[in-house]
């Protein structure tokens, strides 16, 4: 060992037992992170001048590589030197073919694959797309996608941490489910939720998790991550009734233990920097979960981290420019155009645009083909169908989503895709030209198809006349005026009416038909708040008595089922005014009766409850309506089960906006919607264990 000269400084020791003076033969963990140059003095002179602790931490041993046979060493090593010369050449219309074809890295099993200004990068079925090259691209996907040190996945959990709670690694074999517990929510996955998602190949995942329920210990962190996710949307699917009778405790319950059990898989496999398109698979089902408890804002900003993992990963890149198999090439399709969806709804829910640069994406659409016509081996495209699919709804949704798009686009809109139908570029007869070619397109390519005893398909049809409606109702909604509606002449009412109890008559279908009941989770989250104000506020207005029954009957039923749904939280603003609103559209209806000598329908349960909160109504006219609904034999509610237990402050006064001599306020009905959205806001959203 080398000694000091006598009479020279014994330079301090660090704690690690080496000289300060000496330098480091490694970078220091702020330069690696920030990839500026260290000058590996302690403290190095970045760290110095930010004055922030600098700490030498040492790099992560290499993985091992296979030795490769001697006669192909020379080879893989000139193919490396290819890559890295083509790295470093600009991208021309005559390399064009070169780029196209896939360049493989023997050493370490890696993937490159060019094509326009971009690069994929694959391995071992993960994969990152850059749209700027790097000296070392190949090592990005290494230093995110398998790296278990704690190290490595400190500063992940602590991200991760900000949105699902606790940032350490745990074991999930005692949070699964039974064997035979876990096959059942697969199968409820496969009846209920897959045929509206489409983002997974059924035939595998099947296979896979026959395999992991013989050792649940020994299922991969990404594969664990999709089938926690699986069991949350299929127990979402399910009621709470179903669930206890087919598992043996509540829905809250295991659905509780579940969520807890996703959000750590999440944790586990880092997915805030993953690039495995199946932890993607599962954030994005989760998601789709999560409207069940969650608000939309929260649902629409994390939709936001879905699209930049989806960005990392390429998938807005269509794979079969990047040399990626046939196979993931379509399933990244799907996934693509499902996170597409599952981002729009969420945003127009929020008033807000989509994504900015989902207009940049090149991944085509999706093929018309079953799950059974593709094979992770397949060489060969699958045939599209030229009738219907599996895929239908998800297709349709898909075609519903790119007209709107092409129209907005052509218009010059910007923000939402459904802002050219408010437009004043367009003329109300231009807008129901778009939709009526709207109208042709979904008939041509999808209508004419289904056969109405298949529930997936009756499921299309109604979802697609329902978005019909609602596009209608869009284009000729009253808030279009300057005047709130006004001047707008009856004729024009009785179209806008019509379209709305068309509206509420397929959200009530979609609800109570058992032939769709499978698929209500998809559908319970779309209330039309829109048609409901409208038609109540117009109903003074309407003279065939039959239409109005309808309209009692359908409201009444989506209303009430509401309010159960949202048990206490029933009591915000939006439905105390909505509360004021039936009241007021019940004593015109009566009063109407009366004068022409006829008999009013049985009073809505909902309506009842609203008198037993409301001034408007005396005791003998509460005790009246409430004795015609015993003698019709409905059930009565006890006061205050389907309403508030405060009542409106100061009677209707202070909400003359709903039905008073004037037109309707459109502005105020915006803003209580916009009230009540936001205060849906639930803490329980990144608390495990809660639901």
């Amino acid at each position: 060992m080398a000694h000091p000269r006598d009479g020279a400084a014994v330079p301090s020791r660090t704690p690690l037992g080496l000289p300060s003076s000496a330098l480091k033969p490694y970078s220091c963990v702020v330069c690696h992170k920030r990839k500026v140059k260290c000058n590996r003095e302690e403290p190095c002179s970045n760290c110095a001048k930010a004055s922030v602790e600098c700490i030498y931490r040492p790099p992560a041993p290499p993985r091992r590589r296979k030795r490769e046979r001697d006669g192909s060493r020379g080879a893989s090593q000139e193919r490396e030197k290819s890559v890295r010369r083509n790295s470093r050449e600009p991208s021309s219309g005559g390399n064009a073919a070169h780029h196209a074809s896939p360049a493989r890295n023997m050493s370490n099993g890696t993937e490159t694959s060019r094509s326009g200004s971009g690069r994929m990068i694959m391995r071992e079925g993960n994969s990152v797309y850059l749209d700027k090259l790097l000296p070392d691209a190949a090592e990005v996907l290494g230093d995110a996608a398998d790296d278990n040190s704690d190290n490595a996945s400190q500063d992940e959990d602590n991200v991760s941490s900000m949105l699902l709670s606790h940032g350490t690694r745990e074991g999930l074999a005692e949070l699964h489910p039974n064997p035979l517990h876990i096959f059942k929510l697969w199968q409820t996955f496969l009846e209920r939720v897959n045929p509206l998602t489409k983002i997974v190949h059924a035939p595998t995942v099947q296979q896979q998790i026959l395999e992991a329920m013989s050792d649940l210990k020994q299922v991969s962190k990404d594969f664990e991550a999709l089938m926690f996710s699986i069991y949350c949307i299929s127990l979402i699917s399910l009621q709470a009734g179903d669930v206890e009778k087919a598992f043996g405790e509540s829905k809250k319950k295991l659905l509780s233990r579940c969520r807890r059990g996703a959000q750590q898989a999440f944790r586990n496999a880092s997915f805030l920097r993953t690039s495995s398109t199946v932890v993607l698979q599962a954030f994005i089902l989760y998601l789709l979960s999560m409207r069940a408890f969650s608000d939309p804002h929260t649902i629409w900003s994390l939709s936001g981290v879905a699209l930049r993992m989806a960005q990392r990963i390429g998938i807005h890149r269509d794979g079969s420019g990047h040399g990626l198999s046939i196979f993931e090439t379509e399933m990244r399709r799907r996934i693509w155009f499902q996170l597409m969806i599952l981002d729009a709804t969420s945003a127009q829910f929020c008033g807000v645009a989509a994504g900015p640069f989902v207009d940049s994406a090149d991944t085509r659409p999706p093929m018309n083909a079953n799950d059974s016509d593709l094979d992770p081996r397949m060489t060969e495209p699958a045939c599209e169908k030229e009738g219907p699919s599996e895929m239908i709804f998800c297709l349709a949704r898909s075609e519903f989503g790119k007209w709107l798009r092409r129209w907005n686009t052509n218009t010059g809109g910007s923000g939402s895709p459904w802002a050219f139908l408010s437009s004043s570029t367009l003329s109300l007869s231009e807008k129901d030209r778009c939709i009526d070619e709207l109208e042709d397109i979904m008939e041509q390519k999808f209508l004419k198809y289904c056969d109405q005893s298949i529930p997936l398909h009756l499921a299309t049809t109604m979802m697609v006349r329902s978005s019909s409606h609602y596009t209608r109702l869009m284009a000729h909604h009253p808030r279009h005026y300057h005047d709130s509606g006004a001047r707008i002449p009856q004729s024009e009412k009785d179209v806008i009416f019509g379209h709305c109890l068309k509206m509420a008559e397929y959200a009530d279908y979609a609800q109570t038909n058992p032939d769709v009941q499978r698929f209500s989770w998809h559908m319970v989250n779309h209330m039309p708040w829109d048609a409901m104000i409208f038609m109540l506020s117009e109903m003074r207005n309407r003279t065939d008595p039959d239409e109005k029954d309808k309209v009692w009957e359908i409201v009444g039923s989506i209303y009430g089922r509401h309010v159960r749904q949202m048990g206490k939280k029933s009591q915000m603003p939006l439905h105390k005014a909505l509360q004021n609103l039936f009241v007021k559209a019940w004593r015109a209806y009566v009063d109407e009766c009366n004068q022409h000598g006829r008999t009013p329908r049985p009073c809505p349960t909902v309506v009842s409850s609203s008198f037993n909160t409301s001034k408007g109504f005396t005791e003998a006219q509460v005790a009246h309506e409430n004795a015609q609904m015993e003698v019709n034999n409905a059930p009565v509610q006890e006061p205050g089960q389907y309403a508030s237990n405060v009542p409106f402050d100061g009677g209707t006064e202070n909400m003359d906006f709903l039905l008073g001599d004037s037109p309707m306020d459109w502005s105020e009905w915006d803003n209580l919607l916009n009230q009540f959205q936001e205060s849906l806001v639930d803490d329980m959203t990144l608390m495990p264990g809660s639901v």
